[in-house]
């Protein structure tokens, strides 16, 4: 039923005469519609024709006419080759069409990550042009062996960098034959005949482009009985089970059109296509609606299509029109017959349908352009503020609507008398201050002139809920916007998808996100996947509820998450670096406070000790100065002279001066009695030494010492009694130790005395350590020993002249007391110092700090003068 006929019948049984139209276009806005209800013509009543409910005899006609015409055509298109076959109706159709399916899904798979690596490489290319070849690396890396080479090409058609093992020609040809944003295809040279696949990414003209090769995305485990194909949007095949098709085009390949196969693929039928070198083959084709790519999979087959099959299709699809076009004829003598009987219930519809029209509050219209006058239901009038009023002109219907929407209001009819259909909405400002929203939609009737449509009919809708609802929304969403830009922090919101959905330039800023990745739609995992190449590391607070990274640029955020009620997830990073660098501070200054009043503590305690000690120290330094030279006198005769003999004959017993001694092993015991006999004589010495040092008379002979040399002498001397200990030596020194300036007899023995020292007060099982490290100007030389330690009330009393510290294990060591204070002494001597660390029951570490180069001295004195 029209809508038109919901007005009354008197207003059906008059129209408005029609006046001249314009020649022209009109181009003001009361122009437009040039006739504004002239005064010999009454205000368009009945603008409405009468409908019969009773078709007349040449519509039906020329219904039956169109519709035999419109099956005619089918049939006669069925003459068409109708290479198709149902996977239904098939017996390998399903499982053709699913083979196909798996191998697309491999395929978009492989081409996905391919794609996404790719797009990595433009990122990184567009944030560091200067590094092309980092960012190809980088995307053969991200690709995971989908590519077998990458290559970045200038807009001057030049290799800008590549990787992999590929020709730079193939490389320009498939980037200058690429006209796509993402397009794949084959490339071949005379060097290499046989087709590649190429895969071309560009970020628009005038930009580089990331060429890469593609690796092998098919299955050829049944190469041998099947066929399997990928073959883009130009129709050649870029990839395939049998690689003599690669690079050719399918129809010239298979007998089938690209056209033919996207058809297959979109109503899942099979299609039969016909070998070059013999044979047919049965395809199921499945494409890629991003990428345009069809993967197409097959087996050998029987022929199931032939042009005379389809000839005798044709015949009969043409045939079976006519008879239904003869049983439709007396469908319609039945059906006129029944019209009739309806005819009686039209009017009482009519009536129903406009008490539905007017309970739904939705306003009816009729507009004559040409006459420039329209006639309204009782509710559109009531809207516009023109209750009473059934007609109307243009310039009324205008003069109702807000000024500064007239315009578009006119112009929505010309462009209504063009195309025969009508949108528009406007606000109507009411006497009451109030101001509606209306919207009219209509369409053409009637017959299109030389001037277009000249009648429309249609409805009007009150949309001033819908407008102030939208306007709300509209003014929260801007003060939202507003304020996620104005905050300082990164902000980034998912829907419940994992797709972006709202973001602020912080964000973008803080991880380095090229623009490209910002679009609302965009996976997270790949957004995740740029954030990861800013951050340098990260680590997940203690409570679990935030991570901080340190970015690529050295900042710290703090990035947090929550769950939305949506289903969403919301992210944001604050900048924590200031926080960060308090921490560091506040760390560092808490241990140095922690050292000093250490070193405090100790000072006080070592201050008291001496005040209290004073005079018992005194006593004790007199009575040790009497023995030391007591001591010194009875070792310079006494040992000296059993001495010189064990030397003289083990010398003489290494050196087989009166003809060989037996074993080689005796002799090489001859020589380490000998060693051993010359340390003990060079200890006695180093104690007379001693003496020297605090008389200031001992000379230093300063010269380049190999700090390994060193080592390496002083273990032999002490390895064989490490083993008898049941102890194990290790030595951990850098190759790249320097020379230092030093005497080496004088370094030997502050090596060897504290060798003894650990090697005597270590355990059974234990081990001792020999290590150095190098710093800008001097040489760290340390001995770890997992001996029984020294307690902190004895570190005071080491390095003294004869003293030895009490225990129950050193009781039974032998030991002058001589050893720390002579090391001490030699160390001061060379410009170092000595330090300890050590703890009772599990070890002492002591540290040689000597520098690499000895200062010159004051008064320009040799250095190898006496101390």
């Amino acid at each position: 039923m029209s809508r038109h006929n919901a007005l009354s019948s008197d207003q059906r049984t008059k129209r408005v005469s029609s006046v001249k139209k314009p020649k022209s276009p009109p181009d003001t806005r009361s122009a437009a519609f040039h006739a504004q209800s002239p005064p010999d013509v009454k205000p368009a009543q009945a603008a409405f024709a009468p409908v019969s409910p009773r078709l007349p005899l040449w519509m039906r006609v020329s219904t039956l006419a169109l519709i035999l015409g419109a099956m005619l055509t089918m049939a006669a298109s069925t003459l068409q080759v109708t290479n198709s076959l149902s996977t239904e109706k098939d017996a390998d159709g399903e499982k053709l069409l699913l083979n196909a399916r798996l191998s697309a899904s491999r395929s978009e798979g492989r081409l996905d990550t391919a794609r996404t690596a790719m797009e990595a490489t433009l990122t990184q290319i567009s944030t560091a042009p200067s590094e092309p070849l980092s960012a190809v690396e980088a995307g053969l890396k991200l690709s995971r062996g989908t590519l077998l080479s990458v290559a970045i090409v200038g807009p001057d058609g030049k290799v800008m960098a590549h990787t992999g093992q590929d020709e730079p020609d193939l490389i320009r040809d498939a980037a200058t034959r690429s006209d796509k944003s993402l397009e794949v295809l084959t490339a071949s040279s005379r060097l290499a005949p046989a087709p590649r696949s190429y895969v071309v990414i560009s970020s628009g003209p005038g930009r580089p482009k990331v060429v890469g090769r593609l690796s092998e995305t098919l299955d050829t485990t049944n190469a041998a009985v099947t066929l399997q194909a990928l073959i883009n949007a130009r129709g050649t095949i870029v990839q395939s089970t049998d690689a003599r098709l690669n690079g050719q085009d399918v129809q010239k390949a298979l007998a089938v059109s690209p056209e033919q196969l996207r058809q297959r693929a979109d109503n899942g039928d099979l299609i039969q296509g016909a070998r070059t070198d013999g044979g047919f083959v049965k395809l199921a084709a499945v494409r890629d609606g991003e990428t345009g790519l069809i993967t197409v999979y097959g087996q050998p087959t029987e022929p199931f299509y032939s042009p005379q099959s389809s000839l005798l299709k044709g015949l009969t699809l043409i045939g079976a029109p006519l008879l239904i076009g003869l049983l439709f004829g007396a469908l319609l003598v039945l059906q006129d017959r029944r019209k009739r009987q309806e005819a009686q219930g039209y009017q009482s519809n009519e009536t129903r349908y406009r008490l539905a029209v007017d309970a739904a509050r939705c306003g009816i219209w009729d507009w004559d352009l040409d006459v420039g006058a329209i006639t309204m239901s009782d509710v559109m009038a009531q809207k516009l503020g023109l209750s009473g009023i059934s007609h109307a002109s243009t310039q009324d219907i205008l003069s109702r609507i807000a000024a500064e929407q007239r315009g578009d209001v006119t112009r929505a009819l010309y462009e209504a008398r063009r195309s025969g259909k009508l949108a528009v909405a406007f606000r109507v400002p009411m006497d009451s201050g109030n101001i509606l929203w209306l919207e009219l939609r209509g369409q053409e009737l009637g017959e299109r002139d030389a001037n277009g449509f000249t009648r429309l009919s249609g409805v009007m809708l009150d949309v001033s809920e819908q407008r102030v609802a939208q306007g709300r929304a509209q003014r929260a969403e801007s003060r939202l916007l507003d304020a996620i830009s104005s905050v300082s922090d990164a902000f980034v919101l998912w829907d419940r998808r994992q797709r972006l959905a709202m973001w602020n330039a912080t964000f973008a800023e803080t991880f380095s996100i090229d623009a490209r990745f910002l679009k609302v739609g965009t996976a997270r995992d790949l957004i995740e996947q740029v954030m990861d190449i800013a951050i340098r590391r990260k680590q997940t607070v203690a409570d679990g509820s935030a991570i901080e990274a340190e970015l690529n640029n050295g900042h710290w955020v703090q990035i947090t998450e929550n769950r939305t009620a949506e289903g969403g997830r919301v992210m944001t990073a604050v900048d924590i670096t200031v926080v960060k660098n308090q921490e560091e501070m506040s760390r560092r200054s808490e241990e140095q406070l922690q050292g000093l009043v250490e070193k405090l503590e100790q000072s006080r305690k070592i201050q008291a000790d001496l005040a209290k000690n004073y005079e018992h120290e005194k006593i004790r330094a007199e009575s040790a100065n009497h023995a030391k030279s007591e001591f010194l006198a009875n070792m310079s005769h006494e040992l000296r002279t059993p001495l010189n003999a064990i030397n003289g004959f083990s010398e003489i017993m290494s050196q087989e001066m009166f003809g060989p001694i037996g074993h080689p092993r005796y002799k090489e015991y001859a020589g380490d009695i000998l060693n051993s006999g010359q340390h003990l004589l060079a200890l006695i010495n180093d104690i007379l030494d001693m003496s020297k040092i605090e008389a200031g008379k001992l000379d230093m002979n300063f010269e380049a010492v190999a700090i390994d040399d060193v080592v390496e002498d002083t273990l032999r001397l002490v390895r064989q009694r490490a083993e008898k200990s049941g102890l194990k030596v290790k030595v951990h020194l850098p190759s790249s130790l320097p020379d230092i300036e030093a005497d080496y007899r004088a370094l030997k023995q502050i090596l060897l005395n504290l060798l003894t020292n650990a090697i005597k007060f270590t355990p059974q099982g234990g081990s001792v350590t020999v290590s150095a490290v190098a710093t800008d100007n001097s040489v760290h030389l340390k001995v770890i020993d997992s001996g029984i330690g020294i307690s902190a009330r004895d570190m005071q009393r080491l390095a003294r002249p004869f003293e030895q510290i009490e225990n129950q294990m050193s009781k039974t060591r032998e030991g002058t007391g001589l050893g720390l204070a002579l090391t001490k002494s030699l160390i001061e001597m060379h410009n170092g110092r000595m330090e300890f660390d050590s703890e009772v029951g599990k070890g002492t570490v002591v540290s040689v700090i000597v520098p690499i180069r000895q200062p010159v001295p004051s008064d320009g004195s040799e250095r190898s003068s006496a101390a």
